[in-house]
């Protein structure tokens, strides 16, 4: 048995955002990014076991549960089907996994609606939650009919820009709560990425804007995970006396 190394892998120049490789005569499409794609994929499923153990115990724990669980679901997707094998594949087998993203972000943005609806009426509590379904229907509507990927990342903007964010700077200003802090610094990870995708900001041809947005991709899932654990009850302790 012989190990592959360097030498036996070829590179493929393709109209790609990266050249493919060919190793041991299996072609990868965009080899870097979908390595990229699947360190987020790590993230996510990391932080969706790592918050198991108490994620019957309220809503938003259950839902940023759900997020983390479709987002990996999305992120393995987008890494094999959207990039190593997609030379192969029809261009709609991407949608699946744009779909599970935008429920995985209704999930998120819905535990950000459970975590503040103490400290709003319950009017607006519910209102925000239809509001979510609605822009949930709307773009996977758009998405499945059209499959222009700015409509997933439009409904991520909205769902975070209008809904959460408000609710967490107005949690942060009203409790000081640690977990909206978090919850906050892992949407500007988001925003930071989407400025160096818009920017096409890139360190050469095998590190490009998507692996660095993929980057800063996992550091807003590590503090959306923080954030989540922020509403980890607090243990109890038996005396043995």
């Amino acid at each position: 048995m012989r190990l592959i190394t360097f030498a036996d892998m070829e590179v493929l120049l393709t109209n790609n955002f990266q050249p493919d490789i060919i190793v041991g005569g299996l072609r990868i499409g965009e080899p870097m990014i979908a390595l990229t794609g699947l360190l987020s994929m790590l993230v996510c499923f990391y932080s969706f076991v790592r918050l198991g153990p108490a994620s019957e115990l309220n809503q938003p724990l259950r839902f940023s549960r759900i997020f983390f669980l479709l987002m990996g679901i999305s992120t393995t997707i987008g890494a094999f089907v959207g990039h190593c094998f997609l030379y192969c594949l029809p261009f709609v087998f991407k949608a699946p996994g744009w779909v599970m993203g935008m429920v995985a972000v209704s999930a998120l943005v819905q535990a950000s609606i459970y975590r503040a609806q103490t400290h709003i009426r319950a009017g607006w509590s519910r209102g925000l939650s239809w509001l979510n379904l609605l822009a949930l229907t709307a773009a996977l509507w758009f998405v499945t009919t059209t499959l222009w990927f700015p409509w997933v990342e439009i409904h991520s903007s909205f769902g975070f820009l209008l809904i959460m964010v408000p609710l967490e700077v107005w949690l942060y200003l009203k409790t000081n709560q640690t977990g909206s802090r978090r919850m906050l610094q892992g949407v500007l990870f988001l925003a930071a990425g989407a400025v160096v995708h818009i920017l096409k900001c890139s360190f050469g041809v095998w590190f490009c804007y998507f692996d660095i947005a993929h980057l800063l991709m996992c550091g807003a899932f590590w503090f959306f995970m923080l954030g989540a654990e922020a509403d980890l009850p607090a243990p109890i302790f038996v005396s043995n006396s």
